[in-house]
């Protein structure tokens, strides 16, 4: 800890913690302090937490109790997120495919009623239902 500097390192174990999770709290404190990540001894990363604001002893512990506690956080909530994972596939996947299913009802009800309509005669006065190929045919061997 440095009060003149403002400054807090807390050394963070990587067997426990991810380097994801680390991340995802340095993230999270970018408001608050600058983060400063840098390779610790054996397998552990030194997170450097500069206050942006002159800060004494007292605040400085009180921000690396808050950025320990986010670690655990956000460990959890990457933890809860993997377990989730076939579940929120198989929600999403089930979604869309009903979705697709109600699509392809309504086109093609769309198409059956269109159909309906022509069979009853209904009045084309722009003549935009019908195909190019029929309004053409004989054009061609005129020529």
């Amino acid at each position: 800890m440095d009060t003149e500097k403002s400054k807090v390192s807390v050394s963070v174990d990587r067997d426990i913690y991810s380097l994801e999770a680390i991340y995802d709290a340095a993230y999270n404190f970018l408001e608050k302090v600058y983060v400063f990540l840098k390779k610790g001894e054996e397998n552990s990363i030194e997170v450097q937490l500069k206050s942006k604001e002159k800060a004494g002893e007292e605040e400085l512990m009180q921000i690396a109790g808050e950025f320990l506690n986010e670690l655990v956080n956000t460990s959890l909530r990457i933890s809860i997120s993997k377990e989730n994972k076939m579940i929120r596939e198989y929600i999403v996947s089930t979604a869309l495919i009903g979705a697709s299913r109600d699509l392809q009802e309504q086109v093609g009800k769309k198409e059956n009623e269109r159909k309906e309509e022509k069979e009853e005669g209904e009045e084309d006065p722009l003549g935009i239902a019908v195909p190019w190929e029929e309004k053409n045919k004989g054009k061609k061997q005129e020529e």
